[in-house]
């Protein structure tokens, strides 16, 4: 209880001073867990060895340096964070969507790999961790995507509605590629905007079509939390499936053989550069819109 006090007091209270307080304790706390695994040399040696770059999957080549608190860091540059979303991130990143949102943005892993992939998108990052938003300006400047990128710490159903609708009402234009049921998308499959959500429960009210009817039109990946809000993950896939084709991903395991660049390490060390660190249950839903925006 005064843990929570004390998050509720920094985190609201205080604004953008606390916010960055909370911020830089959480990240002291990751570091001490990071130490205390023994993988805080490791982490630093495979960092300098891959030049601080991603390897593969969907954004290798992204530069990615460490930041305080970033207790996944290896797993990210090895191309092994959230491996499970992969091949739905190719997919979505093929609809071409013209606008990116990231709730829950962190230090701009999918905000700048996104922006990367899509040349020709806008990407928001939303988070009210200070810190998470300099880094995140730092990676998308390193990476030459800054100037497509908004950077905002909070935004809520009806003000992501906002930004979704302009997108809408451009795909709303396009042609149209009806199915059977006489519902379609716009031609060539094309995804009016994505949202990229990961905000720790908050999707529960944040994804809500009826104060954002432009989600109907949107492609969104999130990263549901059961732990946090009891029964989320099925509330948003019933929520959407009048829309959107719907599909839950869970986790998966790692195997450290598949990363040549763990052989150097010790079994246990290789096993811990990989740990996501997650909390069970944990899922992702993918929804990929299938309605057309309406024609003005």
């Amino acid at each position: 209880m005064a843990r929570e006090a004390l998050r509720r007091l920094l985190g609201s209270h205080l604004g953008a001073p606390g916010r960055a307080l909370l911020a830089w304790r959480t990240r002291g706390q990751a570091e001490r867990l990071v130490a205390g695994r023994g993988l805080a040399a490791p982490v630093r040696a495979l960092s300098e060895r891959l030049g601080a770059r991603v390897t593969r999957g969907p954004f290798a080549g992204m530069e990615y340096p460490r930041r305080r608190g970033d207790a996944v860091h290896a797993a990210k540059l090895l191309g092994a964070y959230e491996s499970e979303l992969h091949a739905a991130v190719e997919r979505l990143v093929a609809r071409a969507p013209a606008c990116v949102v990231n709730i829950g943005s962190g230090d701009g892993y999918y905000t700048v790999g996104l922006a990367r992939r899509l040349p020709h998108a806008e990407a928001w990052a939303v988070d009210p961790d200070p810190l998470a938003q300099r880094a995140c300006r730092d990676t998308a400047l390193r990476n030459g995507v800054a100037a497509r990128c908004r950077f905002v710490p909070l935004l809520g159903a009806a003000e992501l509605d906002a930004v979704l609708q302009p997108h809408v009402a451009i795909a709303a234009g396009s042609p149209v590629r009806l199915d059977a049921a006489g519902t379609g998308s716009p031609a060539g499959g094309r995804a009016a905007a994505l949202c990229v959500v990961d905000c720790e429960g908050f999707e529960d009210e944040l994804l809500d079509p009826s104060i954002a009817p432009a989600l109907r039109h949107a492609d969104i990946l999130v990263e549901t939390h059961d732990f946090a809000r009891a029964g989320v993950t099925e509330r948003l896939a019933q929520r959407f499936r009048g829309t959107h084709d719907v599909e839950r991903l869970e986790i998966a395991s790692r195997d450290p053989a598949a990363f040549p660049e763990l052989s150097a390490f010790p079994p246990e060390t290789a096993r811990g550069l990989l740990d996501e660190f997650r909390h069970p249950p944990q899922s992702w839903l993918v929804l990929t819109a299938r309605v057309a925006p309406p024609v003005p």
